[in-house]
């Protein structure tokens, strides 16, 4: 009988487990999404300090859009502005992946001026 119960317990917790995971964000909150984009543009201009996103010249970043492309994979549609007084528009790809959340997988800068 003990062991009927302690199957049926670890049944129930794998359910509750499940109902948990499968209740997870599909996409990030805009400041998350925020956050994510300019650690991600910073870390770039580091690495790469000649490109326009170099030495740290990200300002700030304004959300226009954000739509779910496929199954946690986000596109977002950003204006980056920089410290110099110029202003970019990009297009960021996001993906969640479970251990580390969500991280820019690719980009497009569509205009800058």
């Amino acid at each position: 009988m003990k062991h009927i119960r302690h199957f049926r317990l670890i049944g129930m917790m794998a359910c509750l487990g499940v109902l948990l995971m499968s209740c997870s964000a599909r996409m990030p909150k805009p400041a998350k999404a925020q956050s994510v984009a300019v650690n991600h543009f910073k870390r770039y201009g580091k690495k790469y300090p000649t490109s326009i996103y170099g030495s740290g010249n990200v300002k700030s970043l304004v959300i226009n859009q954000m739509e779910e492309s496929k199954y946690k994979m986000v596109m977002v549609d950003t204006i980056l502005t920089f410290h110099d007084g110029h202003a970019a528009r990009a297009l960021i790809k996001m993906e969640n992946k479970f251990p580390t959340g969500w991280r820019v997988i690719s980009w497009e800068t569509l205009g800058y001026k």
